[in-house]
Order: structure tokens, then sequence, then C-alpha cells
């Protein structure tokens, strides 16, 4: 009697065990699902924009992706990210502080989430995943999931790795980004089914791409540059500072006293690891970072200017003191520049952006998208402080 009692108590442990280790797997999900059916309200989760992945929808981080798998592929210890139409964000000034610009905010119930997600006027459902991939194996084995599915992709000249299928029974995209640690899945059914564009997968053809008819599309909401007056002047000295303010040195009370402002609004960004204080010229499409240092919310000399971005130089009056000119060419910037003062060249030789080698700020040149990719010309500029590491 005992020992069945034993047994019929290790059956339902082991029942109860095998229900606590069920993992949602991501191949299966049709990507309209509600977000509430896919998150966690216990765990810690985020929601933002963060511009490298994507900038024209909202994502959810997954910090740790243990209860997910992606056809019997365990995702532990990898992010796992959700992205959601936001029709806010698809405007000029959508990149809200930088071209890597984070901005996530966390959430531990539905009255939050619902909160964030009006704020944006976003969907209550994902329209796709990203998996984050940084091991070599998990890539291969990713890989090796998606061509037993769906065969070989179509390779990616944007990237030298790439790969990516158009699944159209399926009205999915899925980009295979190794060159960017991601692997992409989208429900394309309110997407472009001629062209595609991120900043890891560059821009892709699918068949009749008009891309500037894409583009604006994207920045729909985006307001007419003929409606933009007084525009700001900046002077961008050898060190990248737009004058009068000086990276690492001028501090928030300076610029605040300084003549440049001029239709900002202060904004602060609470974050444990990297706190801010962000001022937006949405109509200029002018941002620039401050540290929020402790107290820094009301004493604003203690805030330190750590970066700036300027995301369209139809919109500001910009001259730079090392030569470069705004609209340049990317291959005259290449040669104005020096390959040598590029980082990693021979990677991001056919990316829509080159950064600039320094070693305590991130300095970003943006182009705009080309067939030619050398001929794309330069129009934003960001610039930040690098995250120290460890």
């Amino acid at each position: 009697m005992v020992n069945s009692r034993y047994f019929l108590l290790l059956f339902v442990l082991s029942l109860f065990s095998c229900k606590a280790q069920v993992k949602t797997d991501l191949s299966k999900l049709s990507l309209d699902e509600p977000i509430t059916e896919l998150i966690d309200f216990k765990n810690k989760n985020l929601i933002g924009v963060e511009t490298v992945e994507y900038p024209f929808c909202l994502l959810i981080e997954i910090e740790n992706g243990s209860k997910f798998s992606f056809d019997g592929i365990d995702l532990k210890n990898q992010k796992v990210f959700f992205q959601i139409n936001a029709e806010a964000l698809k405007t000029d000034s959508l990149t809200k502080g930088g071209g890597g610009h984070v901005s996530f905010e966390p959430f531990k119930n539905k009255e939050k989430l619902d909160s964030i997600l009006t704020s944006y006027q976003a969907s209550q459902v994902i329209y796709g995943f990203r998996i984050e991939m940084k091991d070599e194996n998990l890539q291969k084995e990713l890989l090796k999931k998606v061509e037993s599915r769906y065969g070989k992709g179509t390779k990616n000249t944007n990237t030298d790795h790439g790969l990516y299928w158009n699944l159209k029974k399926e009205h999915k995209y899925i980009f295979f980004a190794p060159d960017y640690d991601r692997l992409i899945v989208l429900n394309n059914t309110n997407l472009s089914k001629t062209c595609y564009w991120d900043l890891m997968n560059g821009m892709i053809d699918f068949g009749g791409c008009d891309k500037e008819g894409y583009s604006k599309e994207l920045m729909k909401n985006a307001k007419k540059v003929a409606e933009v007056k007084e525009k700001p002047s900046l002077i961008i000295d050898s060190n990248w500072n737009p004058d009068p303010l000086i990276l690492g040195e001028t501090n928030e009370n300076d610029f605040v006293k300084s003549r440049l402002n001029r239709n900002f609004e202060r904004k602060l960004i609470w974050d444990d690891a990297d706190s801010q204080v962000i001022y937006e010229n949405p109509n200029n499409n002018l941002f620039l970072q401050f540290t929020l240092k402790n107290g820094g919310d009301e004493n604003q000399k203690v805030n330190i200017f750590e970066g700036y971005y300027m995301e369209d130089f139809k919109r500001v009056n910009v001259s730079f003191q090392n030569g470069i000119k705004p609209f340049a060419r990317k291959v005259d910037v290449i040669k104005l520049i020096g390959k040598d003062q590029i980082v990693d060249y021979d990677e991001v030789k056919f990316s829509n952006y080159l950064e600039i080698k320094n070693p305590d700020y991130q300095i970003r040149l943006l182009f705009a998208t080309d067939k030619d990719i050398n001929k794309a010309l330069f129009e934003k500029i960001y610039v930040t402080k690098k995250t120290k590491q460890g």
C-alpha cells in the first residue's frame, strides 16, 4: 500500500514537472497572438523602442528565453524580442534620441502594458519575433531547422552571410542575419509585399520594390520638411562636438542657458544601468542626451552631455570642420575619413552606416538607402558615450 502511494505521488509530481517545462514554440506561432498570451507578468518584461533592432515598431524584450523554443531548440539564455505595430513610431522623429537609442520601460501588469500601448497607438497583438543567436552552434541549428522546412534561402547581398525567405503561402518573412546575431520571423500580412528594410538586413527588394514609396509609407506620419521653420545652426568640430556643447564636459545647465536651447522638450529616462536626460526637438529631428546622476532630476549641473543625434540634415543647418559635407556620397566620405579610421570597415562596407574609431564615443554616420550603397547620401549622424562593459 505504501509503495503504491509512493509511486502514485511520483507519477503526480512528474505530471506537474512536465507541465512546468512546456515551452512556447515560436516556430508554430501565427504571429497575430495577443501579447498577454506570450508573456508572464511575474517576470521582468521591458517594452519600448530600440532603433538598431528596428525603429518603426515597439519591442518587448525577454532577457532570458527559457520559456521559449524554436522547433525543439531550447532558447534558454537567449534574448527574445516580440514586435508590435505602433502607429506613433511611423515618423521621421521615430528614433526619439538616437540611431542606436534604447528607451525601454518595465511593466508588471496588464494595466501598465495597456497604458504604454495606448501612448504609442500600438496593437494588442504581435506581428513578429527576433531571436538572439550569439552562439555559432545555435546559428547552425536554427538555420538547419529553417532550411528543413523551407529549403535554401535567398542570399542577402547587403550582408556577408545573411539569408531570407519570402513565404507567400504562409504570409511570412524570415531573415537569417548571423552577422548581427539575429533570426527574425514576421507576419507580412500588413507589411509591404515588395520591400523590406531594417538596419541589420538593409533594403531587400522582393520584386518591383518602389523604395521611395516604401520609405514614405514607413514614415507616413512625418512632418514635411517644408513645414519646418527656424532651423537650428550647428558646427560639428573636429572632435565631433556640436558647438557650443562639448562631449563629456558640458553640463545640462550650460545647455539650458546656451543659444542652442530652443524648441526642446525635456524627458527623463529611468534605467537601472544607464538613466538619461533626453532633450527632443522633433520638428528639427535633433536629440541631445545627458547622464542622469543622483539628484540630477532637480540639479541640472550634475548631468553631463554624452551624445546627440540628427535624424535629417534637411531640418538643420549643419557644417563639419573636418570637411565632410551633408548629403555627400558614402564613397566620398570614406575617402575623406580614411578606411583605417572606420570600425570593422570590411564588415560595414555594404551597410548604410559607418562607425568612426573613438575610444570613448560611438560615432555613426548614417546614409540614405540606395541601390548602389557607395552612392548613398550622408543624411544623419549619431554620437553617444560608449557603455562600459563588465
